[in-house]
């Protein structure tokens, strides 16, 4: 799908992995050209790069980068881990940040680990906040990308047992 390119071009390769985009130049930092994926792209896998993605396309996958921001047309269904994260379109999975900026326009369905967060007026979120030191690494005790644990709710029909305490329940075999 995608060609190595010739060592005498002087640029480095982009090799496709087991689904996955990689960028293989170690040289490469946050401080250069940032790849800009078209809003015409639709990606089926995960891209992985150090450096800074502008994505306008679709996506089905997930991102590991340095530096994200989702346009405002843009639509990704997967995990996102990333230093700074700025989303203006539509992402449906968790996401992992130092820095997340949802803008106006964002649409996030999902759980959001951070260490600072910004809300625009007019964004829309469905999914937990949880404010870590580190949302890099995995959170203690679980795996990376494990979702918080949800608490159950308490019932708001009226107790049928003279109020005592509510035990649960094996089912039976």
């Amino acid at each position: 799908m995608f060609r190595q390119s010739d060592p005498r071009d002087g640029k480095q390769p982009i090799k496709e992995r087991e689904g996955n985009l990689v960028s293989t130049n170690p040289n490469r930092s946050a401080a250069n050209t940032p790849s800009i994926i078209g809003g015409d792209v639709q990606l089926k896998g995960n891209l992985i790069t150090v450096g800074e993605v502008q994505f306008d396309g679709r996506m089905e996958g997930d991102l590991h980068c340095g530096s994200l921001t989702i346009g405002e047309s843009a639509e990704v269904t997967g995990s996102v881990v990333a230093e700074t994260v700025i989303i203006h379109g539509k992402l449906k999975g968790t996401i992992r940040a130092r820095r997340v900026r949802l803008e106006r326009t964002a649409k996030v369905q999902g759980d959001v680990w951070h260490e600072i967060i910004s809300i625009e007026a007019g964004a829309h979120i469905e999914g937990q906040f949880v404010h870590v030191d580190n949302p890099l690494e995995a959170a203690p005790g679980r795996p990376a990308g494990a979702k918080p644990v949800v608490q159950p709710t308490a019932s708001t029909e009226a107790p049928n047992n003279g109020g005592a305490p509510v035990r649960p329940t094996t089912p039976a075999n």
